[in-house]
């Protein structure tokens, strides 16, 4: 979230005191809008001042707690304000229960010299003589010791819906979705965490919930025959374009900022696959003719908002599909890049190669090749970003597993892990975050460095590795075809509409349409632009035809080339 600086009290009375809160404005919004208008640090003020503070913060919270209920979460507190914590993330995942594991920090430091050891690091023997008795928590916090990691994604809301800690949240605790919570000593892990300078990331699922939508179930997707939608595996799913749903997730999540998380990244943020079955089936009470990302875009954007006082990062989990994919259409998941990347800090594809059917991208087992899968998926990702004024950060998802259900599967060795780690880092796409279910990381990953080719790009190439004739080609060919969404990537920010859709009407309208070309030539015009010269064949709506000689410039914008027509 691109966020203001310091949450105060004044402009938060002043909009309590107009009555906006009666009007709509929320007390999240309401905190938000104190933001930025008082730079003194509570902690700098006088005694008098900030015994001010206390008391109105006090009726404000009351004022909060009436009007949010069972979703109330109290503000962070004014004498501990904390400082958004940013880096870049090289993240392991772990689930609530191994997170939840008790840890001896004598077993961490053991394994951190034990890696050290192995890898060549250190240049003492390895001493396995107690890796029998080492935890996979242990583990991992000794692979963030001794390696590049420096994150953790840690489950406080899984995907059974189940909220992993003890939670202060009263509609939590009304239906007991924090039942057996795994979380229980949070604390004694998140005091660690910091102490060490690990980024803690909470994993929050958001509308993969069958407990909720059992206990909730009119807030779970409705059959248009009556009850609630079953997914194949037999999950009930909550409704994506519910604003109850939403006021569930944000609370979990900001209860999770509250408690020390830097970031909040939504899994799951999308409505259930298999579309093609179950719309014709299924109603979305609250819809309001929304199509399914307007709604996830919209989920986002309410999120942000919310959020905004806690002071933590937001990202949003993707199918790792949605690079190469365009709108959400015909209606689908509800996810498009462009309108996820552009409401949070940090879009996350799920890159898994398994998870490719066969031909994608010219290979029949893409399992077979995980740096080529990353490299050619990132590429699509960084082009969607480049044609975006603001995007989230780029952080994927990569498969730290072996996927032995796909026909001619590999091992994934920690080289082949590793293989995706430097196809990214190639690229400049320099955060990640592996996933293992089971939670099994073995550290001879996290030594590639010296496989990296820092000298993939060639000079003159862009970021996606073109040419400036590479990019004019592929331009002058997708203008011919009319391939809207290749050329709507390819031109400068300030040369179309932002809206795609509005684009694609301009596009629709011009009265004139490139029928053949030849590219005659590139020149260099110097300072990373460069001019092609274009024998075209343009047609006219009247029936008109005419060929001539014209210019089409080259432009270096974001890292990439792109194309202004003449």
């Amino acid at each position: 979230m691109k966020k203001n600086k310091l949450i105060t009290t004044m402009l938060l009375l002043v909009c309590l005191s107009v009555g906006l809160l009666a009007q709509g404005c929320s007390p999240q919004g309401a905190a938000k809008t104190m933001a930025g208008s008082e730079e003194k640090k509570f902690e700098d003020m006088p005694e008098k001042e900030q015994e001010k503070l206390i008391k109105e913060r006090e009726e404000l919270e009351a004022q909060r707690k009436a009007q949010l209920g069972e979703f109330y979460v109290p503000l962070p507190p004014l004498e501990q304000e904390r400082e958004e914590k940013t880096v870049k993330a090289k993240a392991l995942y772990l689930t609530a229960n191994v997170a939840g594991f008790g840890f001896d920090e004598g077993n961490i430091d053991y394994y951190a010299n034990y890696i050290k050891a192995v890898s060549g690091e250190s240049g003492q023997p390895a001493d396995a003589s107690r890796l029998g008795e080492i935890n996979k928590l242990e583990k991992a916090l000794a692979i963030c010791k001794s390696t590049e990691v420096n994150a953790l994604v840690i489950d406080v809301k899984n995907d059974h819906g189940s909220v992993t800690w003890n939670s202060d949240i009263e509609l939590v605790n009304q239906i007991k979705s924090n039942q057996g919570a795994a979380l229980k000593d949070y604390g004694k892990l998140m005091d660690y965490l910091k102490k060490n300078d690990i980024y803690t990331i909470a994993r929050v699922v958001a509308f993969k919930d069958p407990y909720f939508a059992q206990a909730k179930s009119e807030h779970a997707i409705q059959l248009k025959a009556g009850g609630a939608y079953k997914d194949r595996a037999g999950n009930v799913w909550v409704n994506p374009f519910d604003e109850y749903v939403w006021k569930y997730v944000v609370a979990v999540s900001q209860e999770a900022a509250l408690r020390g998380f830097d970031e909040i990244q939504f899994d799951y943020v999308r409505f259930p696959d298999g579309a093609s079955h179950y719309n014709p089936i299924t109603e979305f009470p609250g819809r309001n003719d929304r199509d399914k990302d307007e709604g996830i875009e919209q989920f986002l954007k309410y999120a942000s908002k919310e959020l905004e006082p806690y002071k933590v990062h937001l990202a949003a989990d993707v199918f790792g599909f949605i690079t190469h994919s365009w709108d959400d259409k015909p209606e689908d998941i509800g996810q498009t890049w462009r309108k996820i990347a552009n409401q949070v800090e940090y879009i996350c594809p799920m890159i898994y190669p398994s998870h490719y059917g066969p031909g994608v991208y010219g290979f029949a087992v893409p399992d077979q090749h995980p740096y080529e899968i990353l490299q050619l998926s990132l590429i699509e990702a960084i082009e969607r970003n480049a044609a975006q004024k603001n995007p989230g950060k780029i952080r994927p998802w990569i498969q730290g597993f072996t996927a032995s259900w796909v026909k001619g599967y590999i091992s994934y060795t920690p080289k082949a892990i590793s293989d995706q780690i430097v196809a990214g880092t190639e690229l400049g796409v320099d955060e990640y975050i592996i996933w293992n279910a089971a939670c099994n990381y073995d550290p001879m990953t996290f030594f590639y460095h010296d496989r990296v080719n820092m000298e993939l790009r060639k000079p003159g190439q862009d970021s996606l590795l073109k040419t400036p004739e590479m990019a004019v080609r592929e331009y002058l060919e997708a203008e011919k075809k009319k391939n809207y969404s290749r050329i709507y990537l390819m031109t400068p920010l300030g040369k179309r509409a932002a809206d795609y859709d509005e684009f694609v009407a301009e596009m629709g309208n011009s009265p004139v349409s490139l029928k053949g070309y030849e590219l005659l030539g590139v020149a260099e015009k110097g300072e990373g632009e460069y001019a092609a010269k274009v024998k075209a064949d343009f047609a006219a709506t009247d029936g008109t035809q005419e060929s001539k000689e014209v210019e089409y410039k080259i432009i270096l914008e974001k890292d990439m080339y792109k194309i202004i027509k003449p």
